[in-house]
Protein backbone atom coordinates (compact mmCIF):
# COMPACT_ATOMS: atom_id res chain seq x y z
CA UNK A 1 0.00 0.00 0.00
CA UNK A 2 1.54 3.73 -0.75
CA UNK A 3 2.81 5.54 2.01
CA UNK A 4 0.45 7.88 3.76
CA UNK A 5 0.53 11.94 2.37
CA UNK A 6 2.57 13.57 4.70
CA UNK A 7 0.65 16.64 6.50
CA UNK A 8 1.69 19.96 6.21
CA UNK A 9 -1.10 21.50 8.31
CA UNK A 10 -0.09 23.68 11.58
CA UNK A 11 -3.21 23.54 14.32
CA UNK A 12 -3.49 26.41 17.15
CA UNK A 13 -5.37 24.52 19.98
CA UNK A 14 -4.89 21.77 21.78
CA UNK A 15 -7.73 18.63 22.21
CA UNK A 16 -10.63 20.67 23.50
CA UNK A 17 -11.36 22.39 19.94
CA UNK A 18 -12.21 18.66 18.56
CA UNK A 19 -13.79 17.19 21.07
CA UNK A 20 -16.44 19.93 21.46
CA UNK A 21 -16.99 20.43 18.18
CA UNK A 22 -17.81 16.51 17.51
CA UNK A 23 -20.26 16.73 20.76
CA UNK A 24 -21.67 19.86 18.58
CA UNK A 25 -22.21 18.14 15.75
CA UNK A 26 -23.63 14.98 17.68
CA UNK A 27 -25.82 17.11 19.78
CA UNK A 28 -27.34 19.06 16.49
CA UNK A 29 -27.84 16.05 14.86
CA UNK A 30 -29.91 14.57 17.72
CA UNK A 31 -32.32 17.59 17.76
CA UNK A 32 -32.66 17.81 14.42
CA UNK A 33 -33.86 14.03 14.69
CA UNK A 34 -36.29 14.91 17.52
CA UNK A 35 -37.79 17.53 14.91
CA UNK A 36 -38.00 14.92 12.06
CA UNK A 37 -37.25 11.43 13.96
CA UNK A 38 -38.08 9.39 10.41
CA UNK A 39 -35.70 6.68 8.81
CA UNK A 40 -35.71 9.14 5.47
CA UNK A 41 -36.47 13.09 6.66
CA UNK A 42 -37.88 15.39 4.42
CA UNK A 43 -35.03 16.66 1.76
CA UNK A 44 -34.76 19.77 2.95
CA UNK A 45 -34.10 19.16 6.65
CA UNK A 46 -31.11 16.48 4.86
CA UNK A 47 -29.98 19.87 2.88
CA UNK A 48 -29.72 21.82 5.70
CA UNK A 49 -28.02 19.51 7.76
CA UNK A 50 -25.36 19.12 5.12
CA UNK A 51 -25.04 22.82 5.11
CA UNK A 52 -25.21 22.97 8.74
CA UNK A 53 -22.03 20.32 9.29
CA UNK A 54 -20.22 21.75 6.69
CA UNK A 55 -20.81 25.22 8.64
CA UNK A 56 -19.53 23.73 11.60
CA UNK A 57 -16.40 21.82 10.10
CA UNK A 58 -15.17 25.16 8.47
CA UNK A 59 -15.74 26.92 11.85
CA UNK A 60 -13.61 24.07 13.59
CA UNK A 61 -10.98 25.10 11.22
CA UNK A 62 -11.32 28.78 11.50
CA UNK A 63 -10.51 28.36 15.71
CA UNK A 64 -7.74 26.23 14.67
CA UNK A 65 -6.51 28.84 11.93
CA UNK A 66 -6.65 26.14 9.27
CA UNK A 67 -8.05 27.86 5.67
CA UNK A 68 -10.61 25.14 4.52
CA UNK A 69 -9.46 26.00 1.11
CA UNK A 70 -6.26 24.06 1.70
CA UNK A 71 -7.57 21.06 2.20
CA UNK A 72 -8.95 20.48 -0.97
CA UNK A 73 -7.21 19.89 -4.35
CA UNK A 74 -7.59 21.72 -7.48
CA UNK A 75 -10.15 20.75 -10.01
CA UNK A 76 -7.59 18.32 -12.24
CA UNK A 77 -7.93 16.16 -9.09
CA UNK A 78 -11.43 15.73 -9.23
CA UNK A 79 -11.37 14.70 -12.50
CA UNK A 80 -8.78 11.85 -11.66
CA UNK A 81 -10.77 11.19 -8.76
CA UNK A 82 -13.84 10.74 -11.21
CA UNK A 83 -11.33 8.11 -13.45
CA UNK A 84 -10.73 6.21 -10.50
CA UNK A 85 -14.51 6.23 -9.19
CA UNK A 86 -15.55 4.97 -12.75
CA UNK A 87 -13.11 2.36 -12.25
CA UNK A 88 -14.27 1.08 -9.33
CA UNK A 89 -17.75 1.40 -10.69
CA UNK A 90 -16.79 -0.91 -13.31
CA UNK A 91 -15.33 -3.85 -11.09
CA UNK A 92 -18.23 -3.15 -8.51
CA UNK A 93 -20.76 -3.95 -10.91
CA UNK A 94 -19.28 -6.90 -12.89
CA UNK A 95 -18.49 -8.97 -9.23
CA UNK A 96 -22.39 -7.87 -8.68
CA UNK A 97 -23.29 -9.56 -11.76
CA UNK A 98 -21.21 -12.61 -11.28
CA UNK A 99 -23.18 -12.52 -7.38
CA UNK A 100 -26.56 -12.30 -9.42
CA UNK A 101 -25.66 -15.36 -11.76
CA UNK A 102 -24.75 -17.30 -9.08
CA UNK A 103 -27.90 -16.84 -7.15
CA UNK A 104 -26.12 -15.06 -4.25
CA UNK A 105 -28.05 -11.99 -4.36
CA UNK A 106 -30.87 -10.66 -6.31
CA UNK A 107 -31.57 -8.15 -9.67
CA UNK A 108 -32.42 -5.04 -8.29
CA UNK A 109 -34.70 -1.96 -10.15
CA UNK A 110 -31.34 0.61 -10.62
CA UNK A 111 -30.42 -0.27 -13.88
CA UNK A 112 -34.42 0.22 -14.60
CA UNK A 113 -34.25 3.60 -13.00
CA UNK A 114 -31.07 5.66 -13.46
CA UNK A 115 -32.23 9.03 -13.38
CA UNK A 116 -33.35 8.71 -9.60
CA UNK A 117 -30.12 6.67 -8.53
CA UNK A 118 -28.03 9.30 -10.29
CA UNK A 119 -30.25 12.38 -8.48
CA UNK A 120 -29.83 10.46 -5.04
CA UNK A 121 -25.96 10.25 -6.47
CA UNK A 122 -25.50 13.73 -6.51
CA UNK A 123 -27.32 14.86 -3.54
CA UNK A 124 -25.38 12.23 -1.65
CA UNK A 125 -22.43 13.49 -2.85
CA UNK A 126 -23.22 17.65 -2.19
CA UNK A 127 -25.08 17.53 1.09
CA UNK A 128 -23.73 14.17 3.13
CA UNK A 129 -20.25 13.13 2.07
CA UNK A 130 -18.56 16.50 1.24
CA UNK A 131 -19.69 17.90 4.92
CA UNK A 132 -19.13 14.73 6.67
CA UNK A 133 -15.93 13.87 5.05
CA UNK A 134 -14.55 17.62 5.20
CA UNK A 135 -15.37 17.48 9.12
CA UNK A 136 -14.23 13.72 10.05
CA UNK A 137 -11.55 13.40 7.29
CA UNK A 138 -10.33 17.10 6.59
CA UNK A 139 -10.75 18.13 10.27
CA UNK A 140 -10.52 15.13 12.78
CA UNK A 141 -8.44 12.56 11.02
CA UNK A 142 -5.86 15.36 10.81
CA UNK A 143 -6.01 16.98 14.00
CA UNK A 144 -6.18 13.29 15.63
CA UNK A 145 -3.10 12.55 13.99
CA UNK A 146 -1.31 15.58 14.94
CA UNK A 147 -2.53 15.15 18.50
CA UNK A 148 -0.50 11.63 18.50
CA UNK A 149 2.55 13.50 17.49
CA UNK A 150 2.77 14.29 13.60
CA UNK A 151 3.29 12.31 10.48
CA UNK A 152 4.64 9.01 11.88
CA UNK A 153 3.21 5.82 10.89
CA UNK A 154 1.97 4.83 14.22
CA UNK A 155 -0.21 8.64 14.63
CA UNK A 156 -1.15 7.84 11.08
CA UNK A 157 -2.68 4.56 11.87
CA UNK A 158 -3.83 6.34 15.73
CA UNK A 159 -5.58 8.90 13.84
CA UNK A 160 -7.36 6.89 11.01
CA UNK A 161 -8.58 4.67 13.78
CA UNK A 162 -10.23 6.92 15.87
CA UNK A 163 -11.59 9.13 13.72
CA UNK A 164 -13.36 6.00 12.29
CA UNK A 165 -14.96 4.75 15.91
CA UNK A 166 -15.95 8.64 15.83
CA UNK A 167 -17.28 8.19 12.88
CA UNK A 168 -19.76 5.11 13.42
CA UNK A 169 -20.44 6.23 17.00
CA UNK A 170 -22.10 9.54 15.31
CA UNK A 171 -24.48 7.61 13.70
CA UNK A 172 -26.21 6.21 16.52
CA UNK A 173 -28.20 8.91 16.98
CA UNK A 174 -30.04 8.01 13.71
CA UNK A 175 -29.94 4.14 14.44
CA UNK A 176 -31.66 5.37 18.07
CA UNK A 177 -33.84 8.06 17.67
CA UNK A 178 -34.88 8.07 13.64
CA UNK A 179 -35.32 4.33 12.86
CA UNK A 180 -36.36 3.41 16.53
CA UNK A 181 -33.44 0.10 17.52
CA UNK A 182 -32.30 -0.26 20.80
CA UNK A 183 -29.23 -2.04 21.95
CA UNK A 184 -28.72 -5.45 20.26
CA UNK A 185 -26.60 -7.50 18.40
CA UNK A 186 -28.08 -5.90 15.07
CA UNK A 187 -26.50 -2.49 16.83
CA UNK A 188 -22.94 -4.36 17.13
CA UNK A 189 -23.33 -5.32 13.32
CA UNK A 190 -24.38 -1.69 12.11
CA UNK A 191 -21.09 -0.21 14.62
CA UNK A 192 -18.50 -2.57 13.10
CA UNK A 193 -19.67 -2.51 9.28
CA UNK A 194 -19.35 1.73 10.01
CA UNK A 195 -16.01 1.38 11.64
CA UNK A 196 -14.81 -0.90 8.91
CA UNK A 197 -16.07 2.27 6.39
CA UNK A 198 -14.60 5.03 8.46
CA UNK A 199 -11.24 2.86 8.49
CA UNK A 200 -11.56 2.65 4.00
CA UNK A 201 -12.49 6.37 4.14
CA UNK A 202 -9.70 7.21 6.23
CA UNK A 203 -7.22 4.84 4.75
CA UNK A 204 -7.80 6.77 1.13
CA UNK A 205 -7.48 9.96 3.09
CA UNK A 206 -4.28 9.45 4.52
CA UNK A 207 -2.53 7.80 0.63
CA UNK A 208 -3.84 10.84 -0.99
CA UNK A 209 -5.36 13.71 0.64
CA UNK A 210 -7.75 14.20 -1.65
CA UNK A 211 -11.40 14.53 0.05
CA UNK A 212 -12.69 14.77 -3.43
CA UNK A 213 -12.10 11.14 -3.81
CA UNK A 214 -13.27 10.29 -0.33
CA UNK A 215 -16.50 12.02 -0.89
CA UNK A 216 -17.37 10.51 -3.95
CA UNK A 217 -16.37 7.44 -3.17
CA UNK A 218 -18.63 8.08 0.36
CA UNK A 219 -21.42 8.88 -1.94
CA UNK A 220 -20.80 5.77 -3.76
CA UNK A 221 -21.14 3.67 -0.72
CA UNK A 222 -24.04 5.52 0.31
CA UNK A 223 -25.81 4.58 -2.69
CA UNK A 224 -23.87 1.47 -4.35
CA UNK A 225 -24.07 0.97 -7.99
CA UNK A 226 -25.04 -2.64 -7.91
CA UNK A 227 -27.44 -4.00 -10.37
CA UNK A 228 -28.55 -6.62 -7.38
CA UNK A 229 -29.84 -6.26 -3.57
CA UNK A 230 -28.02 -8.31 -1.19
CA UNK A 231 -29.46 -9.80 1.69
CA UNK A 232 -29.59 -8.09 4.99
CA UNK A 233 -27.83 -11.40 6.43
CA UNK A 234 -24.67 -11.02 4.04
CA UNK A 235 -24.42 -6.96 4.79
CA UNK A 236 -21.63 -6.92 6.73
CA UNK A 237 -19.64 -9.40 5.02
CA UNK A 238 -20.33 -8.13 1.69
CA UNK A 239 -19.55 -4.33 3.25
CA UNK A 240 -16.04 -5.53 4.49
CA UNK A 241 -15.98 -6.56 1.02
CA UNK A 242 -16.73 -3.02 -0.39
CA UNK A 243 -14.46 -1.59 1.62
CA UNK A 244 -11.61 -3.40 0.88
CA UNK A 245 -11.78 -3.05 -2.64
CA UNK A 246 -12.54 0.81 -2.19
CA UNK A 247 -8.75 0.70 -0.64
CA UNK A 248 -7.20 -1.92 -3.21
CA UNK A 249 -8.40 0.69 -6.26
CA UNK A 250 -7.56 3.71 -4.66
CA UNK A 251 -3.77 1.88 -3.89
CA UNK A 252 -3.57 0.17 -7.31
CA UNK A 253 -4.36 3.73 -8.91
CA UNK A 254 -1.43 5.01 -7.30
CA UNK A 255 0.43 2.55 -7.94
CA UNK A 256 0.11 2.71 -12.00
CA UNK A 257 0.25 6.38 -12.05
CA UNK A 258 3.71 6.25 -10.46
CA UNK A 259 5.24 9.30 -10.50
CA UNK A 260 2.15 10.73 -12.18
CA UNK A 261 0.29 10.48 -8.86
CA UNK A 262 -0.03 14.51 -8.59
CA UNK A 263 -2.80 14.00 -10.47
CA UNK A 264 -4.64 12.48 -7.67
CA UNK A 265 -2.53 13.32 -4.70
CA UNK A 266 -3.16 16.69 -3.06
CA UNK A 267 -0.06 17.98 -2.56
CA UNK A 268 0.41 19.20 1.24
Amino acid sequence: MPRAVPSSLTFERGPLVPVVAYLVVVAVLSGLLFVSSTASPPPILGMAWGGLLAALAVGALAVEGVSPRTLFPSLRSLVSALAVLSAFWGLYNLAAVGLALGGVAAWSGVAAHPLPYLAALASSFLFTAVPEELFFRGYLQEKCVALAGGDARRAIVVGVAVTAVLFALFHLPRWVLASGHGVSAALGVRLAGLTAMGLAYGLVYAMTANLWLVALLHATMNYPPLVVTVPSERHLLVGVVEYAAVVTVVAVALWVLGPDRTALVRPR
